[in-house]
């Protein structure tokens, strides 16, 4: 049997309650937390309508979607389907090309878990946008205090979006059939069961099953919530036995005792999460940065052919990415080589740069080559935990270096909210409607109560 941590009890408890004490009028009287969960909800459908240009993403829209059905709710392609396939496939299209919004305080996605369950779930029962944003609040909330709770070990073996997606897209759907606490966490219990044990070394090899795990993550949270409503249950310490003693997981026992004693006082975990602007995996985005600098500094008009050696020093979370020949598109956004070796090349950082031209570009085949990864060391606290000092010596014997201790998007560096509406606007170029609407659902009230049928609808537009 897996060994109790002291204050379990108390833990789970103390999140029940703050669960139980949601409104979403009172809720959302938080103007701060009101504009940072739109912000996360319209990023996140922004993400996926890039995600939908992909012709894997539209063939398993195929799959997904009955001609002959009126279906629940709406995909990011148009279609419509039942509920739990809508949400797997926007959740498919949403983490695709890495501009999905994420949490810095443990290796976790806490939009991409919920928002596409929340959405399907609020379209098919007819709830507002508030609802909506109220769910993913909640969602957020209970799927990264399990990230905390249960920190990976390093370097990753499993990766979150496997293991953690049920719990998300579960507290979400149960959160807004319900609006209990105990119904929460019992669904939550259940979903804590049916994670998944995707290894982190497929996103590396660039195998794009990884791109459906938050899917199926979806999909198992909507089983979760049946499940659990019909009485087949699981065990209050179903997260210990899975994520504990069955994927090695060390518990945090300091977070226990921080939750179970503050819980109510402690600021919503959807207030830490950061947004990207890079498409790439978080994890080399301080060496994205610093190669950006010197492509556009000390090596503005070196020809490549003149680079001799690139050496990367950079943070734990990094050190597998070495993968110096992707053959997709997910293996480079999840290669440190081929993501310093573009932005050396091009000078750019676009999401076009990480996409699937420049995997076959010749120019950057042969900087991938030269590319070395060490450790940075010392390793500074955090925010100052995932560095980069890229270092390129030319083939005279002259070097050049630069040091990024912190990327855009980081806790010291976030982006500000007209930043993260210019990216929105920016990647919905094809659906015109898209930016006014997270603009207008960011900036105030006015549509929370309108339908999020409605919304998401004329949000999709093209």
């Amino acid at each position: 049997m897996t060994a109790v941590p002291a204050g379990w009890d108390a833990w789970r408890e103390r999140l029940v309650e703050r669960i139980d004490a949601v409104d979403p009028a009172t809720l959302l009287a938080d103007e701060r937390l009101r504009s940072k969960a739109a912000l996360v909800v319209m990023d996140d459908l922004a993400a996926m309508v890039v995600g939908a240009t992909h012709p894997e993403v539209v063939e398993l829209g195929r799959a997904f979607t009955s001609p002959g059905s009126p279906g629940e709710a709406t995909t990011v392609l148009g279609g419509r389907g039942p509920r739990d396939r809508t949400a797997a496939l926007n959740a498919t299209a949403c983490g695709w090309d890495e501009l999905d919004e994420g949490y810095r305080p443990a290796t976790c996605h806490g939009g991409l878990y919920t928002v596409p369950a929340a959405a399907a779930e609020a379209e098919a029962t007819g709830r507002s946008v508030a609802d909506v944003l109220a769910a993913v609040v909640v969602g957020y909330e209970v799927v990264t205090a399990f990230a905390r709770l249960f920190p990976a070990p390093r370097p990753l073996v499993l990766h979150p979006h496997a293991t953690l997606s049920p719990i998300g897209a579960a507290a979400a759907v149960a959160w807004l059939r319900t609006g209990s606490g105990a119904a929460v966490m019992a669904a939550v219990d259940v979903a804590s069961t049916l994670s998944m044990s995707g290894p982190f070394s497929h996103a590396v090899s660039g195998a794009q099953v990884r791109n459906a795990w938050a899917g199926a993550g979806a999909v198992l949270g909507f089983l979760a919530v049946d499940l659990s409503a019909a009485g087949l249950g699981g065990e209050p310490t179903g997260a210990l036995d899975v994520f504990a003693a069955g994927y090695g997981h060390a518990v945090d026992e300091d977070e226990v005792a921080r939750l179970g004693k503050d819980a109510p006082d402690r600021p919503w975990a959807i207030l830490d999460g950061y947004h990207k602007v890079y498409a790439a995996c978080q994890y080399t985005h301080s060496a994205l940065e610093a190669s950006l600098e010197l492509a556009h500094g000390e090596l503005a008009g070196t020809d490549a052919q003149d680079i001799a050696e690139v050496v990367v020093e950079t943070h734990p979370l990094a050190y597998s990415l070495d993968n110096t020949t992707p053959v997709t598109t997910l293996a480079g956004k999840f290669s440190l080589p081929h993501v310093v070796s573009t932005v050396l090349a091009t000078g750019r950082t676009g999401p076009d740069v990480f996409g699937e031209a420049l995997l076959h570009d010749r120019t950057v085949a042969r900087l991938r080559g030269l590319v070395r990864l060490e450790a940075f060391e010392p390793l500074p606290e955090a925010p100052h935990d995932r560095p980069a000092r890229v270092r390129v010596t030319r083939t005279d014997g002259t070097t050049s270096e630069v040091v990024v201790l912190s990327a855009v998007g980081g806790p010291d560096r976030p982006l500000e909210e007209d930043q993260v509406l210019a990216k929105i606007s920016d990647l919905t170029a094809a659906t015109p409607a898209f930016a006014p609407l997270a603009r207008a659902l960011v900036a105030g009230r006015e549509l929370d109560e309108r339908s999020w049928h409605a919304v998401v609808t004329e949000a999709w537009r093209r």
